[in-house]
């Protein structure tokens, strides 16, 4: 796990681009600690942040350059298939002078081209120097757990970087707010993929590659995996069959992904899905095993009790902590130092708090995300099929039902009377609208008045709905629930749940990887049938099959809890005597010298 950047200049050279890449890898240290190297060749400047995982030797540092020379990589990430084809490599009569993972996606992009990005079992971005080709290729993995920011120059020069904040220390680089960008994020509370909160800075797509020519043009952009076409061929294999199969899947998945040369525990919320890692972890790891979960004083949020639980049933050595209701500001404040650009999902918080805390004793952690993505774990998925019964009720009086609900407690997680009103709202539209009205943070009426009368037609044009409606017609011809799990692994799945893992891990140097994201069991998740995934109306059905030997009943039985922080009672504190009386008495220490005078 590490932090990239880059600068090309076709037409002067490197000479003078060399001090804005080291400024913008100084940018990434936290991605990467361990080393720091920049290489200038002809017309491109390579940077790289090392978080030292695979090889912890100084021959695995990078950039990395191919034994002719021809080719000169930058990577982020982990391919954990990479000793299966450096075997193949070896066939042909390839050398290796490492034990690294970087080394086998050189030469297997020396050897195969980009067609190599479709063997990759992992988790990457990177970028390849041909200097033969004079050619620049950056990629991202299938579902996009590694970012890449990248900008292209008035003059065809391409400037890119693993986050926002390094990628505009290159100051020819235009830093201008995106108000498409800005309506998206006040609809879903984050910003879809190509677009950054910049214009003209944009997110390189999940499962893609760009190739760029000495002129500097787009020579070429492809999707190199597609994801709804997992959905296409269904599986003839029957329940208990299909049972077998996703455990067998996901404990290799879980052996893959221990794979390392440092210290590696696990993400433990006391919840199906990341109760299942743990417990196949332990088959494989030797001496004791290391797990983490953060809690809240407010208890319809705290979790501690439930990861106790399962820790001991495990017997791993647990690691927990407690926010207080008093931190909540400086919690606000560290998550939007971690974040590059406007991102409102507030489990970002206790992500962020967690990281820090596995950060002590460990420098990898394998966590439960994507499970409900592949396996219809969300209670979103039970509002669609409620939807079609919503319809029968009059409309009007669907809208009164709406007019009387409330907004919620904000001590508490969403509670009952906000959830109906999301809902009502939804059955007022078509299905896949409905989906995305569920997660709508403000409606456009809402986005205008935030933004002013004078944006109306841009909140109306580029209503991020448009982006949806794209992937929903890639979907066309599946079922309900499969268009939905689709789509959300193309948009909520890419550019919200991963780019909080990434950069909650990152932000305390960690590495933190996802085993039910392992492209075969996602692959094979996608082909069971939707009455496998969701039977009625329980969600995850086949799933809980699939671990009733090897997760305790009192987490297959527990009651679906998301992973959120009482951010509603961290703001509603702001007014409270106690809270001035506190945030006076942090103030006093924090800005004022002894003598009473401010600093």
């Amino acid at each position: 796990m590490c932090g990239i950047a880059g600068k090309s200049d076709w037409k002067n050279g490197c000479r003078e681009i060399s001090s804005v890449v080291k400024s913008m890898t100084d940018k990434l240290k936290h991605r990467g600690p361990d080393n720091e190297g920049i290489i200038s060749l002809d017309s491109i400047t390579l940077g790289h942040r090392r978080l030292s995982i695979i090889d912890l030797s100084s021959k695995a540092n990078q950039p990395m350059r191919s034994a002719d020379r021809r080719y000169h990589i930058v990577y982020n990430g982990e391919v954990y298939n990479f000793r299966e084809i450096r075997k193949e490599l070896e066939k042909k009569n390839i050398n290796f002078h490492t034990n690294s993972d970087t080394e086998v996606i050189l030469n297997s992009f020396a050897e195969y081209g980009a067609d190599c990005f479709e063997m990759f079992n992992g988790m990457f971005a990177l970028a390849i120097w041909d200097n033969l080709k004079r050619e620049l290729t950056i990629a991202r993995d299938r579902f996009g757990k590694k970012p890449l920011y990248y900008y292209i120059h008035n003059d065809n020069n391409i400037t890119f970087a693993s986050e926002l904040t390094s990628l505009v220390q290159d100051r020819s680089v235009p830093v201008k707010i995106s108000f498409e960008a800005l309506n998206c994020y006040l609809a879903i509370g984050y910003i879809l993929a190509p677009m950054t909160f910049y214009e003209n800075i944009y997110k390189l797509e999940q499962s893609t590659y760009i190739v760029f020519s000495e002129d500097g043009k787009k020579k070429k952009k492809v999707m190199y995996w597609d994801y709804s076409c997992s959905f296409r061929t269904k599986t003839k294999d029957t329940e208990n069959e299909a049972a077998a199969k996703i455990l067998f899947l996901l404990e290799e998945s879980v052996k893959r992904r221990m794979i390392s040369d440092v210290p590696v525990g696990a993400f433990l919320s006391g919840g199906i899905d990341s109760s299942s890692i743990v417990s196949l972890m332990k088959k494989f790891h030797k001496g004791e095993l290391h797990t983490f979960s953060v809690g809240f004083s407010q208890k319809s949020y705290n979790e501690l009790p439930d990861a106790d639980r399962m820790a001991q049933w495990a017997d791993t050595k647990h690691h927990g902590l407690i926010c207080k209701v008093t931190d909540g500001l400086d919690f606000i404040d560290k998550a939007i130092s971690a974040y590059d650009e406007p991102f409102a999902d507030n489990s970002l918080i206790p992500m962020i708090e967690v990281s820090k805390l596995a950060s002590e004793y460990v420098t990898v952690v394998l966590s439960g995300d994507g499970a409900d993505e592949i396996f219809a774990g969300y209670i979103t998925y039970k509002a669609d099929k409620y939807y079609k019964y919503a319809k029968s009720v009059p409309e009007s009086l669907r809208k009164l039902m709406m007019d009387i609900s409330g907004s919620g407690d904000g001590s508490k997680k969403l509670n009952w009377k906000y959830k109906q009103k999301q809902f009502l709202n939804g059955t007022l539209h078509s299905p896949e609208k409905a989906h995305y009205l569920w997660r709508q943070f403000f409606s456009p009426e809402e986005r205008t008045k935030i933004m002013g009368s004078e944006f109306a037609e841009l909140v109306s044009d580029t209503d991020p709905f448009y982006i949806f409606e794209k992937y929903y017609d890639k979907a066309e011809g599946l079922d309900t629930l499969d268009k939905n799990l689709y789509v959300d692994g193309m948009t909520w799945l890419a550019d919200d749940i991963l780019v909080k893992a990434d950069r909650a891990a990152m932000h305390s140097s960690i590495e933190s990887r996802s085993p039910y994201l392992d492209p075969e069991l996602a692959s094979y998740a996608a082909s069971l049938h939707s009455g496998l995934k969701m039977k009625g109306f329980q969600t995850k059905y086949i799933l809980k099959k699939a671990l009733k030997n090897i997760i305790p009943d009192f987490v297959l039985n527990k009651k679906k809890s998301g992973f959120n922080a009482p951010v509603g009672s961290w703001i509603g504190l702001i007014e409270s005597d106690e809270f001035k009386t506190f945030n006076k008495y942090v103030y006093d220490r924090k800005y004022k010298q002894p003598s009473g005078q401010t600093v």
